[in-house]
């Protein structure tokens, strides 16, 4: 198996984008680990695009997880990752979206010595990430009914952005994390316009509850304000190909609603982590917060 993938790295994974060295090591870490399931060097090799993809997020996901110190199992039928943490199981579903409905000058490089000037396709982008979510939310459903995925388990769904561009976005158009996009109705900066003193105001972010479609229909950006999706306790937001360090810079998205809850710090020790947090008593209005990890104790000496 070893001998197979290796051939397949040296021959077919390109210096760019993907930098041979570091899959190559991705690879031997997951090896390791005992993380490839019966399905997985099967699909990284298919010399597919979407495919590759999919598991290179794999690969950097668990290495991330593992860095954590958790041990993770991979099984054949169901979510990519399974670890415990204090007792309870946490699983973790990667999905790394294809680049469906995104303008052909956004995926390719400009012909040499040309230079293109182009829109950034934010809703088009925001629309992938959130098509991610709906189709793991939707397994989730058959991991429950199936006995996999425990009413007491922790369900967390792992987005990798990798896909959409050739230069990925971490961030949309409201200059937050895509991850939070996809969750909360967060949408453009918008800058108030004083008529009568002729002056503009604080730029602030809008509310944006769906997003348009080409057909015209909408996909609403809600998941975790309503109670609906509780069996999601958090998303992860990724959207670099390749790292050096096994720790990635993350995006963690925290649902206020969840039944089940991960802990701050369980999916990183340095990830951005971003909660919501219900303002009154009737949770109507949600107050969007990044989490600020509470100061060391300086140690004494004896």
């Amino acid at each position: 198996m070893d001998q197979h993938v290796m051939a397949f790295i040296a021959s077919s994974v390109e210096d760019w984008p993907y930098n041979r060295a570091t899959v190559a090591e991705l690879w031997r870490h997951h090896l390791a680990a005992g993380l490839p399931n019966r399905h997985f060097v099967t699909e990284f090799t298919s010399g597919k695009r979407e495919r590759f993809f999919q598991r290179l997020w794999e690969m950097l996901l668990a290495r991330h997880l593992c860095a954590q110190g958790h041990i993770l199992k991979s099984p054949d039928n169901g979510p990519d990752f399974r670890f415990e943490h204090d007792g309870r199981v946490v699983w973790v579903e990667a999905i790394s979206p294809e680049p469906r409905g995104l303008p052909s000058d956004w995926m390719q490089m400009p012909p040499p010595n040309t230079y293109r000037v182009s829109t950034v396709p934010h809703d088009e982008i925001a629309l992938r990430w959130t098509a991610a979510f709906k189709e793991k939310f939707e397994k989730l459903k058959a991991y429950r009914s199936k006995g996999i995925v425990g009413n007491d388990d922790a369900y967390v769904i792992a987005i990798h952005g990798g896909q959409l561009g050739l230069i990925p976005l971490d961030c949309g158009v409201s200059r937050l994390p895509l991850a939070l996009e996809t969750v909360f109705p967060v949408g453009p900066l918008a800058i108030p316009f004083d008529r009568v003193t002729q002056k503009l105001g604080q730029a602030e972010v809008s509310l944006r509850f769906d997003i348009a479609k080409a057909n015209g229909s909408t996909v609403p950006t809600t998941s975790f304000v309503d109670q609906t999706h509780a069996g999601v306790s958090a998303v992860i937001g990724f959207s670099r190909d390749h790292a050096i360090a096994p720790e990635l810079s993350l995006h963690v998205v925290h649902n206020p609603f969840a039944r089940v809850r991960v802990p701050f710090g369980v999916l990183g020790r340095s990830v951005e982590e971003w909660y919501g947090e219900p303002v009154g008593t009737e949770g109507v209005e949600i107050d969007l917060r990044k989490y600020e990890k509470p100061p060391e104790s300086p140690v004494e000496n004896g």
